[in-house]
């Protein structure tokens, strides 16, 4: 999966927790969340509001629910609860686990 399409996957299932996301989705997905931040925060101190960070903010609250759907699908790739998602440590283990290659009870891989 290419940066474009994954972008385009985790928007298109902005609010969706079933299904799968493949690594490569999952990864390209937090590099364009870094981009953006970097970005929002670049417009921040241009702007020079202070202790308020209005661009940061809005992206965060606009990326708050494809964030948490995207790493509940990534643990339903590798075969285990979207639940997982919710503990940062056992999270992240999850995110560098090896896809399922055959149908789980989550569905087929997408890759």
């Amino acid at each position: 999966m290419t940066f474009i399409e994954s972008i385009s996957s985790v928007f298109d299932k902005y609010a969706t927790g079933a299904g799968r996301a493949s690594r490569s989705e999952y990864w390209w997905w937090t590099l364009f969340v870094f981009i953006a931040s970097f970005g929002a925060g670049i417009l921040d101190g241009l702007i020079g509001s202070g202790d308020t960070s209005i661009f940061s903010g809005i992206l965060s609250l606009a990326l708050f629910l494809p964030n948490i759907c995207v790493a509940i699908r990534r643990c339903h790739d590798s075969g285990h609860s979207g639940w997982w998602a919710i503990c940062p440590i056992v999270s992240l283990v999850m995110m560098f686990l090896p896809s399922d290659p055959n149908e789980n009870e989550y569905g087929m891989p997408e890759d």
